[in-house]
């Protein structure tokens, strides 16, 4: 008991220490000052405004999204454990004022501080000089530069608690465009999202979270750059009848990258390194001649220009190419805009996630099977097991041998006489009581102090051993859930809310880690100490066992209900702590405290209920041990002396009271030991391997075995390509489709495209056409459903996954830093030299940004790469796939969250970096892909045009004409 009770004391004080820190926290500072004009929303004069630079420990919290500051500021966190109590200054010298009605338009290069004074006027960052006025009767809505969603429907996620109001909800999806988009969910806005959105695109998510700050009808908007995720034409759509339309009467602070749209905002100000460097109206500031802002535009309308020139120029030398395929595939994309009502699939209840099973009946036999070969096998097991009997035995030993010595006493026998009341005498031998007279003193002792050495010699090896079986058997469940989670296809995460997987590397392992090695060595012990307790009394009165034959036990199921109702805790957790800034923009925090508190309360119910039940069965123990005492009493009593010596009897009835506590904690350990079982069964289910899929109906036959799904194995032996591979980058998609899983609709439908080494193809369209997904099903993230896709001839589906991955780079729609350094997350691997890093950055415009950091390379980056601003997170994303420079790269918005200037110059970086590859390139910003060699524009997952650039925009009919024409309108309307 002493290693349970101290690890239960020190785990106790540690949480009440980490409890401690959090309530000692500064609070968040929010000035409201009763003086602000009626109707203005904010007043700013003079101000700065920083974050507090927080110890390593807190990583992770809320972080500067936009600028270089706190990048160079936040690498010293590793320096030290302790808070520091330095601010990091990110907004400087800001004067400003928002009046109520305005629409102001924010912009600047990358890491400028415009995501920044989004967060100063939600009143997320402390204000540090200056003055401060916000008008605290305003409601405000929140549209983050990522798109944050609920694990719920698309229409709750709209509603966000608010009330459902038919007619403003369907005006609100219709200016958002989000329409088409539920039409072709499997349940309309029904459809349950997953967590992250996992399961939508980035400009269906950006969608979901613009309509529900629209449907909220807030006083103030606030929108951190939310039309880069989507294509042109719903860009303008929503632009037009969005924030022109819906959102006309309300404030409204509009920070952006597409210049375009900043004509239509009342107020423009521009931002450079945190400071606020031009203000006034778009006329204003265009006529100023050679300010920051017509600086800009004139950088943006050139990069587009030039992207125009040079396709003309293509036109005059490059011939049509397409396959006849293509010709009939290509058709108009045509977009209801006018529906009312949004058209749900009756037939789909919408549920994505799964629930947790809760099963029932003892744990099997299986589960006991699996945790002893991940301990060793066997062989291993036994060993334990006569390790603990030997334990047992050599203690019954020494009391035994004590109970002879002292039976013994000085080994002299004198006569005893006694008259009886017949008056007859009777005489019996009796030994002097006295040891130490005994002649055999020495060897009674010897074989009592060998035993006590034989105990302590093989407790010490017994621990040992079990310390090192327990070890082995929770390292390699670990690595076996690890590796199988790690290799399951990305349905499996559509699925699954990530609570659950956290609660099996969380709770589940800490339970395998600590807890059940515990629980079931004590289970060991005292079982074994009962048996011999019940085998020393039945061998001293043999008819006492016939008082052990009814005996039974009951309840395991509450350990099962604790362990599953702890998942959604977690999931709830994860979500809130993902989205606490549009939380607090809302002012939702007691809804998601509430179900917080409800989720809590339901696990604290299932952990009562089990610890309460099994004192239940311990007290009614307490009966039947009380029995199995006076049963012994009474043996030692009755039963003559002559039959049983009087220091076995006293062996016995000592034995006999310690089964009062032993009998208890003998059943209570058995009940905890089997309850800790259950998180091992929950660890199997996911270690317990499905062959792996290769199309959708395989991940189905995979729900039907219960198993959890593995993709296909890393290498294939016999299938290994050769090192070079791929030469050439010649890839092929041949009547493809895909969908994400079973009973879905396609996302892709009947691809064929043929791409030739080294060509440049664009990748167009609306968002939730199936451009992304394209990119998954080259990856295979996504199998095939049917149709092969190959490269230079060779199927990926017949390779193993590392062979095909490892040859191919993409730079995501939402860029992944990990923690860690900056030379981690750009050579995690240590293949490259610090003038190969260099250069990279250099190429991606972010050696400066490095340079000025505390540590260079060596910064620190923190979780999910929050110190940096998105922009800086797609460039660094670009430098770590400059280093593999593989033959195949794939580009998915890489530049969607980057000014037109850096934009452009990337593009160039690009254009010679990767000459000699095939690249696919994913973009909303069409000038983007106006240099590539062929644009495919796709529809609803369909092909609708594949051509050159300059035939596609020389039809002024074909869609990525329309489209172009769409997105440089007001371009050409404002430019002067």
């Amino acid at each position: 008991m002493m290693p349970y009770s101290v690890k239960a004391v020190a785990e106790g004080y540690h949480a009440c220490l980490r409890i401690q820190k959090v309530l000692l926290d500064e609070k968040e500072k929010h000035v409201y000052p009763d003086t602000v004009a009626y109707n203005h929303f904010a007043e700013v004069k003079g101000a700065s405004f920083g974050w507090p630079i927080q110890s390593q420990e807190t990583e992770g919290s809320t972080q500067d999204k936009d600028t270089k500051e706190t990048d160079k500021n936040e690498s010293s966190l590793c320096d030290s454990d302790e808070e520091l109590e330095r601010k990091t200054v990110i907004l400087h010298d800001i004067t400003l004022t928002v009046k109520t009605g305005m629409t102001l338009g924010v912009c600047g290069s990358v890491g400028s501080g415009k995501t920044s004074v989004l967060q100063a006027l939600l009143g997320m960052m402390e204000l540090e000089t200056g003055v401060l006025r916000l008008n605290p009767s305003k409601n405000i809505a929140y549209v983050p530069q990522q798109a944050w969603v609920l694990n719920a429907t698309a229409k709750e996620n709209i509603l966000f608690g608010n009330p459902y109001d038919k007619t403003w909800y369907d005006k609100v999806i219709t200016a958002c465009a989000l329409l088409s988009d539920f039409e072709q969910l499997p349940a309309g806005d029904q459809t349950e999202i997953g967590e992250r959105g996992i399961n939508l695109s980035g400009g269906q998510k950006q969608r979901i979270s613009m309509a529900r700050a629209v449907y909220s009808l807030a006083d103030v908007v606030l929108l951190d750059d939310p039309l880069s995720a989507v294509d042109a034409q719903v860009g303008q759509h929503m632009m037009t009848h969005c924030i022109k339309d819906l959102l006309k009467n309300k404030t409204v602070v509009f920070v952006t990258h597409q210049l375009q749209f900043l004509s239509e905002c009342d107020y423009i100000i521009v931002m450079k390194d945190g400071r606020i460097v031009e203000e006034g109206t778009h006329q204003t500031l265009l006529d100023s001649g050679n300010g920051e802002y017509a600086n800009l535009r004139r950088s943006y309308q050139t990069s587009t220009d030039d992207a125009l020139r040079k396709c003309e120029e293509k036109a005059n030398r490059v011939e049509l190419k397409m396959d006849d395929n293509l010709n009939k595939q290509t058709q108009p994309i045509k977009v209801d805009e006018q529906k009312d009502a949004v058209q749900l699939n009756s037939n789909h209840d919408g549920k994505l996630t799964k629930e947790e099973k809760l099963e029932e009946g003892e744990v099997s036999l299986k589960i006991y099977r699996d945790y002893i070969n991940a301990a060793g096998g066997p062989c291993v097991f036994l060993i334990v097991i006569f390790l603990v009997v030997l334990a047992m035995t050599t203690q019954a030993f020494s009391n035994y041998w004590l109970s002879i010595w002292l039976s013994a006493g000085s080994g002299n026998l004198f006569l005893n006489k006694t008259i009886t009341r017949n008056d007859t005498v009777q005489v019996t031998k009796v030994l002097s009581e006295s040891i130490l007279d005994n002649p055999d003193l020495g060897f009674y002792q010897l074989i009592y102090g060998t035993s006590l050495l034989v105990i302590v010699l093989v407790i010490i090896i017994k621990s040992q051993v079990y310390v090192r079986v327990s070890l082995k058997a929770a390292s390699n469940l670990h690595n076996n859930l690890f590796s199988k989670v790690v290799r399951a296809p990305m349905r499996f995460f559509d699925e699954t809310p990530s609570g659950q997987i956290l609660n099996r590397f969380s709770r589940d392992m800490d339970i395998v880690d600590t807890v059940l090695p515990l629980d079931s060595e004590l289970f060991l012990n005292e079982i074994c100490t009962l048996l011999l307790i019940l085998g020393i009394i039945g061998s001293v009165f043999p008819y006492f066992l016939l008082c052990m034959l009814p005996v039974a036990v009951i309840f395991v199921l509450g350990s099962r209900v604790e362990n599953i109702t702890r998942s959604p805790l977690f999931s709830h957790i994860a979500m809130t702590i993902q989205g606490l800034d549009s939380i607090k923009a809302y002012k939702s925090e007691r809804r998601f405290l509430k179900q917080f508190n409800d989720l809590q309360d339901c696990n604290n119910m299932a952990m009562f209920l089990f610890h309460t039940s099994i004192r239940w069965t311990a007290c009614r123990l307490e009966v039947l041990t009380v029995s199995v005492l006076i049963g012994t009493c009474l043996f030692v009593i009755y039963v003559p002396s002559d039959v049983v010596s009087p220091s076995l009897a006293a062996l016995a009835l000592s034995y006999a009271l310690n089964m009062t506590g032993i009998f208890q904690y003998t059943l209570r350990f058995w009940l905890e030991t089997e309850a800790r079982f259950t998180s091992v069964e929950r660890i199997q289910s996911y270690v317990t391997c499905v062959s792996h899929l290769s199309t959708c109906k395989d991940y189905l036959y995979s729900v039907f075995k219960k198993g959890l799904a593995s993709e296909a194995p890393p290498i294939i032996e016999d299938r290994q390509p050769k090192s070079s591979w791929p030469e050439e980058g010649a890839i092929k998609f041949e009547n493809v489709d895909v969908r994400y899983r079973e009973g879905l609709p396609l996302v892709l439908k009947n691809i064929s495209l043929d791409i030739k080494p080294e060509e440049k193809i664009g990748i167009v369209g609306r968002t939730g056409s199936g451009k992304s997904s394209l990119a998954m099903a080259l990856f295979r993230i996504m199998e095939l459903d049917g149709g092969n896709i190959s490269i230079d001839g060779t199927d990926i589906s017949t390779i193993g996954l590392e062979s095909l991955r490892s040859k191919l780079s993409i730079i995501p729609q939402d860029p992944v830093l990990f923690v860690g350094s900056v030379r981690y997350n750009l050579d995690p691997f240590n293949t490259y030299t610090d003038e190969e890093i260099w250069s990279a950055l250099g190429k991606c415009h972010m050696k400066q940004t490095v340079l000025e950091l505390e540590g260079q390379l060596d910064a620190l980056v923190v979780e999910n790469g929050e110190n940096f601003s998105v922009g800086e997170r797609q460039l660094l994303c670009m430098a770590r796939a400059l280093l593999r420079h593989s033959k195949i790269l794939v580009l998915d918005e890489a530049t969607a969250a980057i000014d037109t200037e850096t934009d452009s110059l990337v593009q160039e970086t690009i254009k010679e970096a990767f000459s000699d590859c095939t690249m696919l390139t994913i973009a909303h910003r069409l000038n983007t892909v106006a240099n590539c060699d062929r644009i495919l524009v796709l529809h609803e997952g369909q092909i609708v045009e594949f051509d050159t650039p300059a035939n596609l925009l020389a039809n002024e009919k074909s869609v990525f004409s329309q489209m172009l024409n769409i997105q440089e309108y007001p371009t050409m309307m404002h430019s002067g």
